[in-house]
Parts: structure tokens; sequence; C-alpha cells
């Protein structure tokens, strides 16, 4: 939520810091672009000295940040605070995903597979409803109350992070041999192991046929959320004269295609995957992750749909109540596109190298989104609401292919995969 909530207060903190809007928009991008760089860091870090401590020491610094950005009395101690506060809160993206893996076998525990689920639930609604509590909160109470209710938030998350177990498995086993005076395996290099983590992902990247066409497919989805927080700021308080709070509100769709896409998950997954898992069991055959990809190959085609009829229904002829149902098929692919590409990327590198490929995909997603609230004020100026809508739509329009490509292709490309093959 720490995104979102902040891009309504931007126009406040123009005025107060007499900066320009797209000085005012740059920390919601340096607090994006920190969250993709903490996650990479958490996890490296985390693959050495367990989950547990990582949320202990950041959680905190985290809250300081935010603190200290609410507190700011000029705009450099601001932007360099927001950035700070999205490194520290890196890992509430990155390892929360790293403890479903260390406790279920995501793909074949329910118990497993709907705590997964709910966990990237929230963190997929929080984009969605940010803008509806800051558009509330400001009604009232200044900027910095965006702050405030962050660092409320940050404070109640450091505090549980105190509470929660260990769940890596080999901190755990070493923790155990000290409490019981037993001889504990050596970390080995620290910086060597950190070097190795941090550079696996990045190294995925770069050779691995999955990572970056999933990443991509990733991240420009993100980015268009990212974009939707000027555009709808832009449609409904200048075309429709929305109050900020009322533009808020326009979110709800979004949210309400999100809560849509839970049932047509679940239809999918026992239409298809369960249904081939178990013809894959009686044959004492491997279901194939590609059957994963079914909502990923439907969000796909609803992507660019949803973009092109929020496009040109946007205009004061038209009720503003017809661009907002946009959002509904909007949030419904989002949230398909994002669970299903995250879960196939699971199954397909299963427990050696999946936290690898989510920490390389959540930096790609991150680093790549944070620019687009900062370009969409100018693109919008420059081409017009329509059009620089549409170009949103044909830019997912381009990404169509990818996940049909892995569902021909996948077993193929599986097998010419080093790390998989390794």
């Amino acid at each position: 939520i720490g995104t979102p909530i902040y891009i309504a207060a931007t126009p406040s903190i123009a005025a107060d810091f007499r900066v320009s809007t797209t000085l005012a928009i740059l920390p919601v991008s340096l607090y994006a672009y920190g969250l993709g760089v903490g996650a990479l860091i958490a996890s490296a870090v985390s693959e050495i000295f367990g989950r547990g401590i990582v949320y202990k020491v950041t959680l905190p610094l985290s809250l300081i940040f935010t603190i200290v950005g609410g507190s700011a009395h000029n705009y450099s101690t601001l932007a360099a605070a927001r950035f700070l506060a999205g490194v520290t809160a890196g890992p509430c993206v990155s390892i929360g995903a790293g403890v479903m893996n260390d406790l279920w076998n995501i793909s074949l525990d329910k118990t497993g597979t709907m705590l997964g689920l709910f966990y990237a639930l929230m963190i997929m609604y929080a984009t969605q409803v940010g803008p509806m509590v800051s558009g509330s909160l400001l009604i009232h109470h200044s900027w910095r109350w965006t702050f405030w209710l962050s660092a409320i938030l940050m404070g109640n998350l450091s505090v549980a992070s105190f509470l929660i177990p260990e769940t890596y498995a080999p901190q755990i086993l070493r923790s155990r041999a000290i409490k019981e005076h037993l001889p504990v395996m050596k970390r080995g290099d620290s910086l060597g192991v950190f070097l190795v983590s941090i550079g696996r992902p990045l190294h995925m990247i770069m050779v691995e046929p999955f990572v970056l066409p999933n990443g991509l497919v990733l991240a420009l989805t993100q980015s268009v959320v990212f974009a939707y927080y000027v555009i709808y700021a832009i449609l409904f308080e200048d075309v429709y004269h929305f109050s900020q709070y009322q533009a808020g509100l326009t979110f709800a769709p979004l949210l309400i295609g999100g809560l849509l896409a839970i049932p047509v998950m679940a239809v999918f997954d026992r239409l298809t995957y369960q249904k081939a898992r178990a013809e894959a069991i009686r044959a004492g055959t491997e279901v194939h992750p590609e059957k994963r990809l079914y909502p990923a190959m439907l969000s796909v085609l609803l992507l660019p749909i949803s973009l092109f009829w929020l496009a040109w229904s946007g205009r004061p002829s038209v009720h503003w109540i017809v661009p907002a149902l946009s959002g509904i098929l909007f949030g419904l692919a989002y949230v398909l596109n994002i669970l299903s590409i995250v879960i196939y990327n699971n199954d397909v590198y299963a427990t050696h190298y999946a936290a690898s490929v989510l920490a390389a995909t959540t930096f790609l997603r991150f680093v790549i989104s944070s620019s687009f609230p900062l370009f969409t004020p100018q693109m919008i100026h420059s081409l017009g609401f329509p059009w620089a809508t549409s170009l949103l739509g044909f830019i997912t329009a381009a990404m169509i292919p990818i996940p049909w490509v892995f569902f021909k292709w996948g077993p193929v490309l599986r097998s010419k995969s080093r790390y998989l093959q390794n």
C-alpha cells in the first residue's frame, strides 16, 4: 500500500515544497524502485541468515524511514526517505513467498496453495485499495497523514515480525545445534554466498528462456497499474470533475475484478490442472506445468481489451460509469496474469530455483514499472487521453503471444534450460 497511498498527495506535496508535478510524483517511482532492489537483496540475505532476522531488521528500518518522510521539511529528505523506505520494505514482497515454500509444497498442498493465493492477493489488492484510502484520508488531513497511516501499518508489522518463528530449514538446524551444544555447520563464505544468491537471479534473467519473458509480462502489467494512478486522476478529476475522494473510489471496480479472479482461478484449476494431474498420477507420470497457464492465456487477451475500452469511453459525452466499469475487466486480468505466471514459474523451477526466479521477476516488475508514473502525464498531454491509453493497450497486446508460446513449446524450452538441466 506504500506506493499508491502517496499518489493522491502529490498536488499538496508539489504546493508545499514548490516543486513541479513530475518531481512530486518522483517519490512514487523511487519507492517502487526501492521495492525491486530491496526484494533482490533481501532474498539473497535470507538464504544466508534465514527469513526471520531479515524481517526483524528491515521492517523497523522501513518504519523509521516512513516517519522521516512524513516529517520531511524539504523535498530532498522526502525523496531519499521514500527510496530507503522502499528498499527496506522489499522483504515484504519477496520473502513472504519464500516462507510459503518453506512450509508447504505450494503446487500440491491445498493449505499452502490457499495461503499462497491469499498472500499474493493481499499484495495485489493493496495497489487498488491504496488510492481509495488516500483519497478519503486527504479530505480532513494533510498529505503527511498518508505517511502516518503507512507508519502505523508498518509499526504493527514490525511488532508482528518478532512473533514469527524461523521457517528456513538450514537456519532452524543451525539454531537447534547451537541451543543443544552440538557441532554447528559453518555458513561458509557469507560474502560469496551473498554474491551467488544475488547474482543468480540476475544471471537467470539473461540466460533462462522463461524468466525474462515472464518477468516482462509481470512488469508491464504492473506498469499499467502504476500508470492508472495518473490516468484515473486526469480522467475523473479533469474530465468528469470528480473530487480526489471520488476519483479514488473509481478504483473499486478494479478491486471487484480482482475478487472475481478467485473463482475464475478455481474453475481453471479444477477443469485443467487438477484433471491433468489426476490423469498423470494414474499413468505414473508428472503433470506438465504448462497446465497452469490457462488463466494467463486468458488474461493477456483481456488486458488490451480493458485498456481500449477505457481509452475510447473516457470522454465528457459518455457517462463516467462506462470507463469506470472497464476496471472490472482490468482487475480480473491483472490478478489472473500475475497469479498464473508466478505459480507457473514456481512449478517449472520447483524448490531449487523458485526463490531466485521470484527475486528476478520481482526485481524486473518493480524496476521497470517504477518509471511509468513519471512519464504518463507527459504522454497523456502529448498524445491525448484516448491515444495515450491506447498506446498502453498496444503494449499489452504485444505480450499476448508469450504465455501461448510457453504453453505450446514449454517442454522444449525446459529441455534447453541451463538451470533445469543442472
